[in-house]
């Protein structure tokens, strides 16, 4: 005998990105080119960003922002490229949620000559 169990239902992560965790910064050298996402606490604890790490400091920068403390938090990329060229960044974001301690964002940049 053999029993068949299907299940259907809703998946809450604990923690999002707003738009997803993809940035693209397109645009020529020397120009601001940014942008940016939300991350979206989707619990009733609150969560705290303790660190950001960047594997391409040459080429990106960040800034944080607490929008809706231990909820929501605005993260803002920049290019800073002395160069053109492409490339793919990532930005390890730390929390102090056991559960999603660590998040990853990818950054891909396409930067041209003027």
């Amino acid at each position: 005998m053999s029993v068949e169990l299907h299940l259907k239902g809703q998946v809450k992560p604990h923690v999002s990105f707003d738009p997803g965790g993809f940035i693209s910064l397109w645009g020529t050298k020397g120009e601001a080119v940014r942008g940016s996402v939300e991350i979206i606490n989707e619990h009733e604890t609150p969560l705290k960003v303790i660190g950001v790490d960047n594997d391409l400091p040459g080429r990106v920068t960040w800034r944080l922002e607490e929008v809706r403390p231990g909820f929501v938090y605005g993260l803002e990329v920049e290019d800073i490229s002395e160069k053109a060229g492409d490339y793919t960044a990532h930005l390890t974001i730390r929390t102090d949620n056991p559960k999603k301690p660590r998040l990853t964002l990818t950054v891909r940049g396409e930067i041209k000559e003027k």
